[in-house]
């Protein structure tokens, strides 16, 4: 009798796999989720930028789990997929890569849209253990990934195998530091330090060479500033949060101009943090209490912005860091709804001043 119920219990079992197998065989050629048509600015203006879609897990980089992966699944569960939880610093790589420092989850995402991969970088050397509040994130010519962790005051260098290689900075050097940025011709390293209220400068190779600012409010001080990024030529920008603007200084420190100052309109800033350049020198600001992005010519004049309060797509809140990749793609961490937007740059269209809607 014993062994007529082991035998019914491996029957219903296998019975209950067979019927998983076939659900989900039913279910390989779902229909691809379908996103909104987006684009700004409003009509009657020409689209400039569209929305493309949200980075939130690795099935949106393209990843899928195995047939036997699934039926496991499903029949005994498991923990749910890695989440973007608070982004904070993006940076891209030449080879379809985004890197997403997630303060919620203390990683960064590795997401490859084009080889359909997903990595983390969390694990450190002793005595460091793990990443703890990793925000700015920068990768060299050689796509080593460069993390500033607020927490552990640090910079740290991982290979592309997720290895930690290198550790850069001391506690007499550093306050709390933020946002990051590599200026690869030079093969320089600049990390803000929003606490000292200047930029630290170092090689790549981890020795410091100098620092530009001070707390202040004339041009070159800073107050708080947040983050940074370099364009072709080596011009470095700052996003000087508390002095409403962006700072822009030549490769040698020098201060150059300001961009932005405190207002309530287009063109000004209450809270600028995240920023970066395309390849026609285009900056780009993300206003985290305005909820937006406002685009600039070299010159300071507004060419565009897209984003308001909210959690649709094209909506944000409280967002922070932005990259731009050489195709013209928008990456902005919406922070407080879980997710990295992307956009797209229309090939062709100008950027000229115009109404906005």
């Amino acid at each position: 009798m014993r062994g007529k119920r082991i035998g019914s219990r491996a029957l219903f079992r296998n019975g209950l796999i067979g019927a998983v197998l076939l659900s989900l065989a039913a279910c390989a050629e779902a229909p691809v989720e379908k996103r909104p048509t987006l684009f700004w600015p409003e009509p009657p203006d020409p689209p400039k930028v569209t929305f493309v879609q949200n980075l939130t897990e690795p099935k949106d980089a393209g990843v899928k789990p195995s047939w036997f992966k699934k039926v496991i699944n499903f029949l005994f569960g498991e923990g749910e997929a890695p989440h973007v939880i608070r982004p904070s610093g993006i940076t891209v790589d030449e080879e379809g890569g985004v890197y997403i420092a997630d303060t919620g989850l203390q990683v960064v995402h590795h997401f490859n849209q084009t080889l359909h991969q997903y990595q983390q970088y969390f694990r450190l050397p002793e005595p460091y253990g793990r990443l703890k509040n990793p925000i700015g994130v920068a990768v060299d010519a050689s796509r080593r990934l460069y993390v500033a962790d607020a927490d552990l005051n640090r910079v740290f260098v991982f290979d592309t195998k997720g290895e930690s290689v290198r550790v850069i900075g001391r506690n007499e050097e550093m306050h709390r530091i933020s946002g990051i940025a590599i200026d690869r011709s030079r093969e320089r390293l600049y990390i803000v330090d929003t606490m000292g209220h200047q930029v630290l400068i170092y090689t790549l190779s981890g020795e410091k060479k100098g620092t530009i600012g001070k707390r202040g409010t004339g041009d070159g001080e800073l107050n708080y500033p947040t983050y940074a990024t370099v364009d072709e030529a080596g011009r470095l920008y700052v996003s000087d949060s508390l002095n409403f603007r962006v700072q822009v200084f030549d490769p040698d420190g020098k201060f150059q101009s300001q961009i932005g100052s405190l207002g309530a309109t287009l063109g000004q800033f209450s809270r600028p943090k995240g920023i970066a350049v395309d390849r026609a020198n285009h900056l780009y600001v993300v206003d985290t209490l305005y909820d937006n992005v406002q685009i600039f010519n070299s010159s300071g004049e507004l060419l565009l912005h897209f984003g308001k309060s909210g959690v649709e797509p094209g909506f944000f809140w409280l967002p922070s860091g932005i990259a731009i990749d050489r195709e013209g793609r928008i990456y902005v961490a919406d922070s407080y709804n879980q997710r990295v937007q992307v956009f797209q740059l229309l090939e062709g269209k100008d950027l000229s001043p115009g109404p906005q809607g």
